[in-house]
């Protein structure tokens, strides 16, 4: 399919494990853009009726056809779970590089399963996944974590989507920040991140992103 990877990520980090989920053709045009698909995968993998912290609940970081192009407004990244703010399903949005990353990488979207024993972030390159700890980097602040990530994976271009104390502690609004100061704000999504212990999310890519038609797209695109 042009624009999109054709497969989501799934995590799991209580059993450690790593799934790729087919994107077929249909799902993606019944469930356009990010919202749409988030919302899918929200509801296949988050029974009714579960606590927002608990390990059931799923977080969905998801993409849309766009992102990856050089289409206007075409960087933002929706994120989804079930809200201990609300109570109820909840989302919340940003911007920035993350979501272009994430289909560079290869995937249309990452869907976070389980919680893990001890705080950990998740590393996503070239169509490979691994969970690594991330003791050393609880209690820190969002861009000391960022910049300790990329120092530790020796490529400043990493992009990093991480929580603080906030979202540590499970406060009840707490954000996802990514490029230093791109805030998920809605929703408490941070507060979801931190109870699966989940520090962060890193994600660098260099797979090209393929449209049907460059020379059209091009054009519409510079309108």
């Amino acid at each position: 399919m042009h624009s999109y990877a054709g497969k989501v990520l799934i995590a799991d980090l209580t059993r450690r494990r790593f799934e790729e989920y087919p994107l077929d053709d249909d799902l993606a045009r019944r469930h356009l853009g990010g919202k749409g698909l988030a919302s899918v995968f929200l509801h296949r993998f988050t029974r009714r009726g579960v606590d927002p912290f608990s390990a059931d609940n799923a977080l969905v970081f998801m993409t849309g056809p766009l992102s990856g192009t050089n289409a206007s407004g075409s960087s933002r990244f929706c994120v989804a779970g079930k809200s201990p703010l609300t109570g109820s399903g909840g989302e919340s949005y940003a911007g920035g590089h993350l979501a272009p990353e994430i289909k560079y990488a290869g995937f249309d979207g990452i869907v976070i399963l389980g919680a893990a024993e001890e705080p950990v972030y998740l590393w996503i390159s070239d169509g490979r996944a691994e969970i690594r700890p991330a003791r050393h980097l609880w209690g820190k602040l969002v861009h000391d974590t960022q910049e300790e990530i990329r120092r530790e994976l020796g490529d400043p271009a990493v992009q990093v989507a991480a929580i603080g104390p906030a979202g540590e502690r499970k406060i009840r609004f707490a954000c996802i920040i990514t490029d230093s100061d791109r805030a998920a704000g809605r929703t408490g999504m941070g507060a979801v991140m931190g109870s699966k212990n989940l520090k962060a999310v890193a994600v660098r890519g260099t797979r090209p992103v393929s449209v049907a038609d460059p020379g059209r797209f091009l054009a519409i695109s510079l309108r």
